[in-house]
């Protein structure tokens, strides 16, 4: 909820539809309302025109072909992205430092977010952050948690994060042992040198030493689920093998993703887009995710997965074919 802006999705699955804005509208104007309900019943009709960006869509029980139905009950589930505040740069997602932004949040309100978001959290099971950010490294999201932390003692929380400052002494902190239903570690590469590469920034040896907690804290049933994510680059994608070995030795599971292009990445983003079939090693990587290492693989998060294994080789002729198709297309213009 970047600004307080509420979306019923990822906002860059729903091209940015959003139900309303939680520092101008009350919980009842926003989730029962005009925008909500249209939301619901396009939904209910099978008309996925605002969820472009998605291909996993379920359609709500509870609303009805010809009226939306109101909703009583808040929301099981929350995603809070209210500070994109990181302390890292990857080269696929930042091209500059971040600056705070003073205006995230309005001044009178600061005092009372989490009074704000009370109406939205108290029939919440969980509560999922930061995917904007990172969590750990923002004041707001801190403070934020480990309220919630302490007036919800029943939420669950599942945790995204580049796991640099994922350490024991602020988990204990923020009241999160114990609590965390999901760990989600960003990690891209599984060598320091590959990383530093990719993460500007960043502090691979810290990383690496607070995975190794976090998995004391799976074995021991203190995180239910553990999950490292690894966005396949040209950079890395020679150390996917490694990586798989790694994340069984931990007791974890690897979502491999696909490259997104971020603004202000543009450039970097078409020389590291290796699943782009003109990249000179697009047909390497197909070669890599069709070793016997990955087949059955149960340590591999399936959804995503599909998408690098659906890839299919393309030859030297239609390479070619392309290019030419690229560069006359140029010239046109």
């Amino acid at each position: 909820m970047p600004y307080g802006n509420v979306y019923p999705c990822s906002c860059g699955w729903i091209k940015g539809y959003s139900f309303g804005n939680i520092f101008e509208q009350s919980y009842e104007e926003i989730w029962n309302g005009e925008k909500a309900r249209e939301f619901r019943q396009k939904l209910y009709d099978n008309d996925f025109s605002l969820c472009p960006g998605c291909q996993n869509l379920e359609i709500l029980e509870e609303i009805n072909s010809s009226e939306p139905k109101l909703i009583s009950e808040p929301p099981e589930r929350i995603l809070l992205g209210l500070d994109e505040f990181c302390d890292v740069k990857c080269i696929f997602c930042r091209s500059e430092n971040y600056k705070i932004d003073t205006k995230l949040i309005p001044e009178d309100k600061k005092d009372k977010l989490l009074e704000i978001l009370t109406p939205w959290l108290k029939n919440a099971k969980y509560v999922k952050t930061n995917a904007v950010g990172e969590v750990f490294a923002s004041k707001i999201s801190r403070e934020l948690i480990k309220n919630i932390a302490e007036k919800f003692p029943d939420i669950k929380f599942e945790i995204i994060t580049n796991g640099i400052q994922c350490t024991k002494e602020n988990i204990e902190e923020l009241n999160l042992l114990g609590r965390i239903s999901m760990m989600t570690v960003s990690l891209h590469a599984f060598y320091e040198d590959t990383y530093n590469k990719i993460v500007r920034g960043g502090n691979y040896k810290k990383i690496i030493e607070n995975i190794k907690y976090l998995s004391e804290l799976k074995k021991t049933g203190k995180i239910e689920r553990f999950e490292i994510h690894y966005t396949v680059t040209s950079i890395n994608y020679k150390e996917m093998i490694p990586m798989l070995h790694f994340v069984r030795d931990i007791g974890a599971k690897i979502r491999f993703l696909g490259l997104d292009c971020s603004k202000g990445c543009e450039d970097t983003y078409k020389k590291i887009n290796i699943q782009n079939p003109m990249h000179p090693d697009y047909n390497k990587l197909i070669k890599t995710v069709h070793l016997p290492e990955f087949m059955n693989a149960k340590d591999i998060v399936i959804q995503g997965w599909e998408y690098f294994t659906g890839l299919e080789p393309i030859s030297l002729k239609d390479r070619l074919k392309n290019k030419l198709f690229s560069v006359m297309k140029s010239d046109s213009v």
